[in-house]
């Protein structure tokens, strides 16, 4: 009896030490360590290129009567990370920068940052989730960084998929939604896909109404200009960068596959899980899931910052903290914006959201009702 006595005060207290010290480390890494993040975005911001730049001027061409494409002949035959940003959105893009074009650069560039981070933020909220942990993990994590830094649009798309799963009962917002992004960023055509098996068929079609009229009519504002070189310029993007990021495509193409063969295997693993899903999966959290997966493995450029979408699935599997969060944090593993072709670092990379995408389709649980 006297050494149980002895002991046990001493147990509960080292129980005690290991909670307090529990949580100074997640005070420190998913408090301090984001805000520390933000911090040192907001102040570097005038001190390196961006996507942005590349918005903000074609919102000016635009404003100008100028087309914002380039032409083909100028483009280079080999790109370079520091200098190669054409634009090459649909139109709808450069109309919807209209806006903040007509602002001096720092000051658009400061408020599209604002816009970014809040973004991800009102996201995880519309996702239902309120553990302030989950909001450090992704402030923290590599892909909202590098989005952020570079002033890319990928927040705005996770808030658009967020904004479709919380509205997926409302037919011309959730065929809206989709149009928005799928019409924004085309790789996220899988999301009509996604409409169409949840049998969101009303959705599907405004979806389908919306997109077209938005690139027709963006199109027709800026009298066409570059319509009909449109698809070549893609297929030039594809060319010049897809290698250089971390697609499937780009790992088929490190292995020393041509660019239509690194494509063709590309989109059969797209297919095949087009057809997994389909026949497997019948809740449309999970299909969502799906959704994401084959819209990241048939898209022939895919950068780290697009891996803001797998905040979705995270969300949708764990709406509190778990280790599930971290997965995009563990990409500061290798945070190189370009693969440069390298095999490790593709295989890397799509390792951690394959690994991200298939606990979560596990664990997605059931849908709150809306």
């Amino acid at each position: 009896m006297l050494g149980i006595e002895t002991t046990a005060p001493t147990f509960g207290a080292e129980r005690a030490w290991l909670v307090a010290a529990r949580r100074c480390l997640a005070v420190v890494l998913l408090g301090v360590v984001p805000v520390c993040l933000i911090a040192f975005l907001l102040a570097d911001l005038g001190n390196h290129e961006s996507d942005f730049a590349t918005f903000w001027q074609s919102g000016r061409d635009v404003l100008h009567g100028h087309s914002p494409y380039p032409a083909l002949h100028t483009l280079p035959r080999h790109a370079a990370p520091t200098s190669f940003a054409p634009f090459v959105y649909p139109p709808l893009a450069a109309v919807a920068m209209i806006p903040l074009s007509v602002l001096p650069y720092n000051i658009a560039v400061f408020l599209f940052i604002v816009v970014d981070l809040a973004a991800v933020a009102l996201a995880l909220r519309l996702l239902g989730v309120d553990d302030w942990r989950c909001y450090g993990a992704a402030y923290a994590s590599a892909p909202v960084y590098a989005a952020t830094g570079l002033g890319a649009i990928s927040p705005l798309l996770l808030l658009g998929v967020a904004a479709l799963w919380r509205y997926r009962n409302r037919a011309i917002v959730a065929g809206t939604l989709v149009a928005a992004v799928a019409t924004a960023k085309v790789f996220l055509w899988p999301l009509w896909l996604w409409l169409i098996r949840t049998r969101r068929f009303a959705a599907a079609a405004v979806a389908a109404v919306v997109a077209c009229a938005a690139v027709a009519g963006t199109w027709a504002a800026i009298g066409f200009a570059g319509a009909r070189e449109y698809p070549t310029l893609l297929g030039r993007l594809t060319s010049l960068v897809g290698p250089e990021s971390y697609s499937p495509y780009a790992l088929g193409r490190s292995l020393g596959l041509g660019g239509g063969s690194a494509q063709g295997v590309a989109y059969l693993v797209a297919a095949l899980a087009i057809a997994v899903a389909a026949l497997a999966l019948s809740d449309a959290g999970r299909l969502l899931t799906a959704a994401i997966a084959i819209s990241l493995i048939a898209t022939p450029i895919l950068w780290p910052h697009y891996l803001v979408l797998l905040f979705v699935p995270i969300a949708l599997a764990r709406r509190s903290f778990s280790p599930l969060w971290l997965a995009p944090v563990a990409l500061w593993l290798d945070s190189a914006a370009w693969s440069t072709g390298s095999t490790a670092r593709i295989v890397a990379l799509l390792a951690i959201a394959g690994a991200t995408l298939g606990a979560a389709v596990r664990r997605v649980s059931a849908p709150r009702p809306v």
